[in-house]
């Protein structure tokens, strides 16, 4: 119970603190339209109520766009008491009050409406709407209600009503283009901060007075016509310092001029003040309309330029993040491949000792076995021959076979420890591979090296050998070649190794260039820096293997 009071208490002291907000506000606004108006009606020729510079049309109408109709109070009291204390009567003056609050209630309305609001005057698309709408259409009701009422009571003759209906048209219309654009951008605008070009402002601050003083003073005689010498200040200002600083530009060009023409100094002055003033009027309206399309428009290509500018810096922090992801994937896959590479090399090392360890074995266990029983063989065989016995036939067939098993297992030792490290190593364990070729397969090899080199490290010897090795045997299974020509050749530092063959060649399908054997081959040059190039077709194929600083030239003659 105690929270939903003291809910209670705050909901009903914020609603008396709202009161007391828009009670000052009206007052304060009523106050300064009073004010305005009065200093308005001062400059009255044509008629007492009717005056060609009206501020309070453009205070209305920037009040009801920035604040809302609620303050329509404000507008209809002060225009009602400046009305009152200078001419007609209450019923002329609050018919007055009326056509000059419903002249800022349509025009707030229209720009609201077809013109984007308080920030009308800020785009280009825009701005020309708030010129139409605001000056050009809502003035028309309070000049019209405003002349008619002095009219329909005897306050104004209906043979003036023209001449009264355009100044006050006028008077309202340039005060909305005067004074509404620098009080929304004061008020609605960013926090205001020092010029960013200082010496440049000093310098049209320095113009201004100039033109002021040529305007009051004259250029060798008085009133001269220099009223054009205020559109280069102005467009300089619109275009170098924004919105805000062209409309109080403009703002400080008419009082000047206003306060000029009312003295009868300047070139807007005639026979009639009234004349005068419209002249002065027409003018200025003028030169706002060109301040504000002129700083509406650099205002939306500055947007621009800085749209796009942040774009790009979006755009390059957004490269720059993704260049980094893909550094560090590149780095990932990076540390991958070579983790991956590693376990091949592993792999094939593996192998290779395993190849070692199964051939020593082959050579020292089973063939001393073999060797035993073929010497166990002979001996049963010629005991059995000095007795004449029918068994020795078959005891010379065992023999046999088991001379055919120890030359199997020294052909299949000799293909898994293919050479010894030494001088000549490498070209006497390939020139034994192709005898063995010829031997087992019945397949011409032949080996051409015209050089005498040495291959210095064994394990670039051995996969060197398994690859001819394996383009043997590719050679012969799959290829069913008749001839193979293995050559091996010094150039430089880079070793040349060609294998070629007669036989049908691999093909053009993708699957028989990119089989186990072949990419092992590959596999095994890369390890060694080198690269494997397979050429086939239909006549034949050419293994050409280039792998650089493993081999050296020896003194002596050719080796083959």
């Amino acid at each position: 119970m105690r929270e939903m009071l003291n809910s209670g208490r705050t909901r009903a002291g914020v609603g008396v603190e709202s009161r007391w907000r828009s009670g000052g506000l009206i007052v304060v606004l009523a106050a300064f339209y009073f004010a305005a108006a009065k200093l308005g009606l001062s400059l009255a020729f044509v008629h007492p109520s009717a005056t060609a510079v009206w501020p309070p049309a453009g205070i209305a109408l920037a009040s009801f766009l920035l604040f809302g109709n609620r303050v329509w109070p404000a507008i209809a009291l002060g225009a009602f008491l400046a009305n009152v204390t200078t001419a007609g009567s209450l019923v002329t003056s609050a018919g007055i009050a009326a056509g000059n609050t419903l002249e800022g209630l349509v025009g707030a309305w229209l720009v609201n409406r077809f013109a984007g609001g308080a920030d009308a005057i800020s785009r280009p698309r825009h701005i020309l709407k708030f010129i139409a709408l605001a000056a050009g259409l809502s003035t028309i009701v309070s000049a019209t209600i405003g002349v008619t009422t002095l009219s329909i009571a005897g306050f104004a003759p209906w043979s003036n009503y023209g001449e009264i209906w355009t100044t006050w048209w006028l008077g309202d219309a340039v005060g909305d283009l005067l004074f509404a654009p620098p009080l929304l951008l004061w008020i609605s605008g960013a926090r205001p901060v020092g010029p960013r070009r200082p010496i440049e402002a000093a310098c049209v601050g320095i113009l201004l007075v100039a033109t002021g003083a040529a305007f009051f003073g004259g250029i060798g005689q008085k009133n001269a016509p220099i009223e054009w010498f205020w559109i280069p200040v102005v467009v300089w200002v619109a275009y170098r310092f924004g919105q805000r600083a062209a409309a109080t530009a403009v703002l400080g060009v008419a009082a000047v001029t206003v306060w000029g023409t009312e003295l009868g100094l300047g070139p807007f002055v005639l026979p009639s003040p009234n004349a005068s003033l419209l002249l002065l009027q027409a003018f200025l309206g003028v030169i706002s309309v060109l301040a504000l399309t002129l700083s509406a428009v650099v205002a939306a290509r500055e947007q621009s330029t800085e749209d796009l500018r942040s774009a790009r810096d979006e755009l390059e922090e957004r490269v720059r993040g993704r260049t980094e992801d893909l550094s560090r994937a590149n780095e990932s896959l990076r540390e991958e491949m070579t983790q991956r590479s590693r376990l091949e090399k592993e792999l094939i090392d593996a192998g290779e000792r395993e190849r070692l360890r199964v051939g020593r074995d082959l050579h020292d266990d089973l063939g001393q076995l073999l060797s035993g029983i073929a010497f166990l063989s002979s001996a049963v065989e010629k005991k059995l021959s000095a007795q004449s016995l029918p068994e020795a036939a078959a005891a010379k067939e065992i023999r046999s076979l088991v001379q055919d098993a120890i030359a199997k297992t020294h052909r299949l030792s000799l293909g898994l420890t293919p050479m010894t490290i030494g001088e000549g190593g490498f070209l006497t364990a390939i020139q034994e591979l192709a005898a063995m070729t010829e031997r087992v397969f019945g397949v011409m090899c032949g080996v051409e090296c015209d050089q005498l080199l040495v291959v210095d490290r064994p394990v670039a010897a051995t996969n060197l050998y398994r690859i001819v090795q394996e383009s043997i045997s590719n050679a012969v299974r799959h290829g069913r070649a008749h001839s193979i020509a293995i050559s091996v050749a010094l150039r430089g530092n880079q070793l040349t190794l060609t294998v070629r063959d007669d036989g049908v060649g691999l093909g053009t399908s993708p699957s028989a260039r990119e089989g186990l054997g072949l990419s092992i081959m590959k596999h095994r040059v890369e390890q060694l820096g080198g690269t494997l190039e397979i050429q086939g077709d239909g006549g034949g194929t050419t293994i050409v293997c280039l792998v650089p600083g493993i081999a050296r030239l020896i003194p002596g003659p050719a080796a083959l």
